[in-house]
């Protein structure tokens, strides 16, 4: 009797670790998305916001606003290439990335892509993807990359926390 008790107690310890393998596998496999690499420094959306912040120098403008999904602050940084868009969990905790913006053909994606490629560049770099009022957006892991093409010309790329 005492034995098949420590079977049974055995055998609910296994299934136990069974179903937190389980679990936790996929979240630990599930990518991190796309990553943008500005001024050598690479990040990916959700991910630390501080190496691109440093490398990217002074802002031409900044903008913080209490946030309305977070306890922290969002905070916007406007330079000459791109807009970095952050969140903190706290006013003064650290910032985490949440959006980039293009605003010009000096920056491009992993893939090469910039604003003013065509609309085959982008599909043969990403594939085949439908449109939602002219805006592609492509899934990666925890982030999206969306491109505004309007007569097919990339008019605007804008990596966003998924």
């Amino acid at each position: 009797m005492k034995k098949t008790k420590i079977q049974r107690l055995l055998a609910v310890i296994v299934i136990m670790f069974m179903v937190s393998v389980q679990v936790t596998a996929p979240a630990a496999a599930k990518s991190k998305g796309y990553k943008f690499t500005y001024k050598k420094a690479t990040v990916y959306m959700g991910g630390p916001a501080k190496k691109i912040l440093k490398k990217a120098g002074k802002p031409k403008k900044v903008k913080a606003a209490k946030s309305c999904a977070y306890d922290g602050k969002d905070r916007t940084y406007k330079y000459k290439d791109i807009i970095i868009y952050t969140y903190s969990n706290t006013d003064d905790g650290p910032e985490y990335i949440n959006g980039i913006t293009f605003l010009n053909s000096n920056v491009s994606t992993k893939e090469g892509i910039s604003i003013g490629s065509s609309y085959s560049e982008v599909f043969d770099a990403y594939g085949e993807n439908s449109d939602y009022l002219g805006v592609y957006t492509y899934k990666k892991g925890a982030s999206k990359l969306q491109f505004q093409i309007t007569d097919g010309i990339v008019k605007n790329i804008r990596y966003v926390k998924a």
